[in-house]
């Protein structure tokens, strides 16, 4: 066991020993246990899991961040995160629609505009993606 620590800019998301943490960052998946040799590395928006002492594996969706990893402590800070189970599939449908009909026409956008846009799409379909693995269960 290892401690977690999930941090997003309003909150502190987890706090608690687990068994494993899994995330993808830039350099692909990876899996931390107990005692892992230290680094540091950027999140990917993607599905995390971990498994708290209880042996429950929780899910979530993050969208980006950064990760930090020493013997063992574990340190999380995320842009945003959301349980699968409370993650509201119909509003991220919708921020998906209206994300998809803003890239259709780039022109309109300028480069600010079009990575916030893209930034938006990215985390919809993560977060639909994530609830829809909580209910193929």
């Amino acid at each position: 066991m290892f401690k977690l620590t999930i941090a997003s800019p309003e909150e502190i998301v987890y706090e608690g020993n687990v068994e494993i943490l899994n995330v993808y960052t830039l350099n692909g998946q990876v899996g931390i246990l107990e005692n892992h040799a230290p680094f540091t590395d950027i999140i990917k928006s993607c599905e995390m899991t971990f498994k708290d002492e209880t042996g429950e594996v929780k899910k979530m969706a993050v969208s980006g961040g950064w990760l930090f990893v020493w013997t063992k402590e574990v340190t999380v800070f995320v842009n945003s995160s959301e349980y699968d189970f409370a993650i509201d599939v119909t509003k991220a449908l919708i921020d998906k629609e209206e994300a998809e009909k803003a890239l259709s026409d780039p022109n309109k956008m300028d480069m600010i505009q079009m990575a916030r846009t893209r930034a938006k799409f990215d985390k919809a379909v993560n977060r639909i993606r994530v609830a829809d693995s909580k209910i193929k269960k």
